[in-house]
């Protein structure tokens, strides 16, 4: 039986991020700039869907009815009151996605190709086959987005609510502490 090693697996130089097996700079720069292209494309799409809003009419958009689900700027019935919340939140996508470019780009071209090299090493590099410090990484990006799925949670319980589709009258806002939040399982199914 062949053994398989990082080296000589049977990954070529074009599957995904096995090119950056040695390059964890590399590895770095290339997933930051994708954040970036991300973070850029949800601001402008956001930006243009702004500047084409009418309150008169329906416009079938993408991102502006997930942005009024937050609640800002909503009246009765779900009415977007005010565009300016709106026009913030895209703006900010826009700012970070410069600054995440650029770090992106740094780290892809000019940087280090490999993190274990630089002064900060023994917080940011990691090996391939040190299963903790991987678990790790992983760990510190699942608490990341616990964090803001909690930022969440206390939004729509006591921070101002939610709109919800579903409350008479076509809609409003409300705080989801009046409903039933419950981890019961068995109320679930019912």
């Amino acid at each position: 039986m062949k053994k398989r090693t990082l080296v000589g697996s049977r990954y070529s130089w074009w599957s995904g991020n096995a090119r950056f097996i040695k390059l964890s700079g590399k590895l770095l720069g290339a997933h930051v700039v994708h954040t970036a292209l991300i973070l850029f494309w949800s601001g402008s799409m956001a930006l243009f869907e702004l500047s084409h809003f009418r309150i008169e009419y329906e416009q079938g958009f993408i991102l502006l009815p997930h942005l009024a689900t937050l609640a800002y700027s909503i009246g009765p019935g779900g009415e977007i009151t005010d565009i300016y919340s709106y026009f913030v939140s895209s703006a900010l996508h826009l700012i970070c996605s410069g600054i995440l470019g650029l770090g992106g780009i740094y780290h892809a071209i000019f940087g280090p190709e490999r993190l274990e090299e630089t002064t900060y090493g023994f917080v940011f590099a990691y090996e391939w086959q040190d299963r903790f410090r991987i678990t790790a990484i992983l760990g510190a990006h699942l608490g990341t987005l616990g964090t803001a799925a909690l930022l969440l949670f206390m939004k729509g319980v006591s921070l101002g609510g939610l709109y919800d589709t579903c409350a008479s009258g076509g809609g409003d806002i409300r705080l989801m502490k009046d409903t039933c939040v419950t981890l019961n399982i068995y109320h679930e199914l019912l």
